[in-house]
């Protein structure tokens, strides 16, 4: 099994991250990866301000690329992460899809990244983004 942990810069089109992350799977897969894992919000700037406007539903746009890219390429592909809109809530989530593109697993972000440093950072995904509630697993060739 080879696996390719893909790194990318993000820029403030959605459009030109995702086309970027096609083009680095697309990589990966003529180095002969079995598996691509891209990186947590690969399609969005990591900012609060940003995960509404650029979320979508499951199914939507950069769930589809996921999907089809898997399957053209016949490869296993772990998307990240992106910004789930559902309802009201948002959710930082990964979608899993085997080579021939179904959606083998989904998995929302349980634990959230809160710094608040006196005098220094602060950053809280909480004040956005909701937590997921299961742990995720899912079954592969080479094990679970």
């Amino acid at each position: 099994m080879k696996t390719a942990l893909i790194q990318m810069r993000t820029v403030l089109d959605k459009t030109q991250n995702v086309a970027d992350a096609v083009a680095q799977i697309a990589a990966a897969a003529q180095q002969g990866a079995d598996l691509a894992v891209l990186p947590e919000m690969f399609c969005c700037p990591y900012d609060n301000a940003c995960f509404r406007a650029y979320g979508e539903p499951e199914g939507g746009p950069a769930y589809q690329m996921l999907s089809r890219t898997a399957r053209e390429l016949n490869l296993w592909l772990v998307g990240g992460s992106l910004p789930e809109l559902d309802g009201d809530k948002i959710y930082n989530t990964a979608y899993v899809f085997d080579p021939t593109g179904t959606c083998v697993a989904r998995h929302r972000k349980m634990h959230l990244f809160d710094i608040d440093v006196e005098g220094g950072q602060r950053f809280m995904e909480s004040e956005v983004l909701s937590p997921g509630r299961e742990v995720t697993t899912f079954d592969t060739p080479w094990g679970t």
